[in-house]
């Protein structure tokens, strides 16, 4: 029950009411597992410019922190996400959300 609180849209007082447990009770637990306090992660834009004789060695040197890996994007950006994500979907959340802006 922990875990399905780290959902996606995931609510806990929705996850105890789903259960017939008290919401507090799936706070303790939360906390228990170490869940408590993870925060989400948020990709973040690093713009290197091509023309720049040191961007390849630069970009080279940037590895993903521990627990993400680096998603090359079409136009040769790369963005990190969560290890075990869909490339693509990343990819595709990407673009629709550029393309909102």
């Amino acid at each position: 029950m922990a875990r399905e609180t780290e959902l996606p849209g995931a609510k806990v007082s929705a996850v105890a009411r789903k259960h017939g447990i008290v919401t507090g009770l799936l706070f303790r637990w939360r906390a228990q597992f170490g869940i408590a306090q993870k925060k989400r992660s948020k990709l973040a834009r690093v713009l290197l410019p091509d023309d720049m004789p040191a961007t390849r060695a630069l970009r080279d040197l940037v590895h993903p922190p521990e627990g993400m890996m680096a998603v090359a994007l079409h136009d040769g950006r790369r963005v990190f996400a969560p290890v075990g994500s869909d490339p693509d979907a990343v990819r595709a959340q990407i673009e629709s959300k550029e393309a909102a802006q």
